[in-house]
């Protein structure tokens, strides 16, 4: 069976589009205080919070009480896509200048030179299959007689976007059972939020769940793992920040700035003395069940987040080799030579 979309190509996005605080970043704008402030146009990955945690870091509580850069050195103007690849074609066709991209769709973009002035990963966003945190898992029914991979042979499985990190982490086991994505399983596209009721209404046969629905969904019971983000490569980065690096070269004291308030914001959450009021606004923005985010929010229930926005590069590479591994795209990149954590309001160790 055939998928109804093909994968990401440089002709479809450009057509298709045509403490962690911010004192160095406060430091570097004190010269500029009359400088009007830099808007900076953000597609996410398709996700919503506490998933992607910079939809939460930005939300006007935070940009009015914890975040000091943020109205004077630079506003936000956020886009919520339905998933990376439609990211990756705002910043194609440049109505993006920062974004959440997979690693499955920076490789496609870079390979392809989708994006002629180049991209640049800037900062961490999470990091899945990492050892003592949660993980991206696909689900069947608890009295589905589906078991094991091979089992998936002819059926039909959800994800939220084709060219997307759960899609390549599907096609990439499913390869390695034995099985071909284009000709043995149907896969179709269903927004994240429709994925847990797609497979209890047995509209589809299995699906990714990703947080905050994984945990929401689990918590209802009927539902039963095959399978994890892990066993596609083990711990990687599975979502990123990256820039435009005309933007990038042309604001950079307005991304320094960016950088260093998504640090402090991430810190305001993770920090044990504001879960109340964390819990509070997360609930409100996502309608989550407070107590579904009391259960795993910023615990080892939750994603791995680099607290000071690092993204190693070795975490950013095992998705890319699999995808060469998997002839998914034709070339390596070296994620390594795209990668500028220097902007970060911290030196990175890795």
């Amino acid at each position: 069976m055939v998928s109804s979309s093909g994968p990401l190509s440089r002709r479809g996005i450009l057509r298709a589009g045509m403490a962690a605080t911010g004192a160095a970043a406060l430091g570097s704008w004190s010269g500029r205080a009359s400088a009007a402030p830099v808007t900076i146009r953000y597609a996410t990955g398709g996700g919503i919070g506490p998933n992607e945690i910079e939809t939460i870091v930005f939300l006007d509580y935070l940009k009015q009480n914890v975040l000091p850069n943020y109205g004077k050195a630079y506003t936000l103007d956020m886009t919520f896509t339905r998933g990376t690849p439609e990211a990756a074609t705002l910043l194609a066709s440049g109505q993006a200048d920062l974004g959440t991209l997979s690693s499955a769709v920076f490789a496609t973009v870079m390979a392809k030179n989708a994006i002629p002035e180049g991209i640049t990963i800037i900062s961490d966003n999470y990091q899945d299959g990492y050892s003592g945190y949660a993980t991206n898992s696909y689900f069947v029914l608890e009295d589905s007689p589906i078991k094991t991979i091979a089992d998936l042979k002819g059926k039909k499985i959800g994800i939220n976007a084709f060219g997307s990190a759960v899609d390549l982490v599907l096609r990439v086991v499913l390869k390695k059972n034995g099985l071909d994505p284009r000709r043995d399983v149907q896969i179709v596209e269903i927004a994240f939020p429709n994925i847990g009721p797609a497979i209890r209404e047995k509209r589809i046969d299995c699906g990714c769940l990703v947080i905050p629905f994984l945990p929401s969904e689990v918590a209802k019971g009927g539902l039963r793992s095959v399978f994890t983000s892990g066993d596609a490569f083990g711990p990687a980065s599975v979502i990123f920040q990256v820039g435009r690096n005309n933007f990038i070269k042309e604001n950079e004291a307005a991304v320094r700035a960016y950088l260093a308030d998504f640090v402090a914001g991430q810190a305001w959450f993770y920090d044990p003395a504001n879960r109340t009021k964390a819990i509070e606004l997360i609930a409100d923005f996502t309608k989550s069940p407070k107590a579904v985010l009391e259960s795993y929010f910023a615990t080892s229930r939750d994603y791995y987040r680099d607290p000071n926005g690092c993204v190693p590069a070795s975490s950013v590479q095992k998705p890319i080799d699999a995808m060469v591994e998997e002839k998914l795209i034709d070339k390596r990149v070296d994620a390594a030579k795209y990668i500028n954590l220097g902007l970060l309001p911290k030196p990175c160790a890795l």
